[in-house]
Parts: structure tokens; C-alpha cells; sequence
């Protein structure tokens, strides 16, 4: 997976592209680790190309959302494909990771 970052006003957007699984969960929160430690207001990560997310994925989000929240970051994904935000609505997360 490869994950591209940029900045806005306070805000750091990380873009992964491909799939978040179990092979590429802790690779994306080593890069929200990376992100929460310069401090920003909010954290956005943009999963609009992402083309898969299972179980592991919604977990990592679930662990990224934690961590920023205990620094004290605003966090929320966008652009989730119809599938996986389908997967999200069904385990419930949805509504808390894109508020």
C-alpha cells in the first residue's frame, strides 16, 4: 500500500491507495503515528483509493480514530467506496468515522 500525505490549514490528509487488510493495517497507522506527531488540528484520511478494506481495515481505521482522538486531533475518513462504507454501515462504525 502506498500512502501519500499533504497538508491544508492545519489539517494532514493521508491518501492510502490499494488495499487495507491485515498485510497493510500497521503500515497505515505507522503513517497516522508519523502524522499525530506533528500535532496537526485534524487528521483526514482519504480512502477514495482504496479498493478493499476488510475486517483488519475497519480495525485499523477504529485504532487510528483512537489514537487521534487520545492526542487530541480531530479525525474522520472520506471518500470510502460504496462497498466498503456498505461494510462500515453494517458494523456500525460509520457514522463515528466520518464525523
Amino acid at each position: 500500500m502506498k500512502v501519500s500525505r499533504t497538508a491544508d490549514r492545519g489539517a494532514l490528509r493521508l491518501t492510502p491507495a490499494g488495499e487495507l487488510d491485515l498485510a497493510t493495517a500497521e503500515p497505515l497507522l505507522a503513517h497516522v503515528r508519523t502524522a499525530l506527531a506533528q500535532r496537526p488540528d485534524a487528521l483526514v484520511v482519504d480512502l477514495r483509493e482504496v479498493t478493499f478494506c476488510d475486517s483488519s481495515g475497519i480495525g485499523a481505521l477504529l485504532d487510528a480514530y483512537a489514537l487521534a482522538t487520545a492526542a487530541g486531533t480531530a479525525f474522520r475518513i472520506d471518500g470510502p467506496r460504496p462497498v466498503i462504507r456498505r461494510s462500515m454501515q453494517i458494523t456500525g462504525v460509520l457514522g463515528l468515522l466520518t464525523g
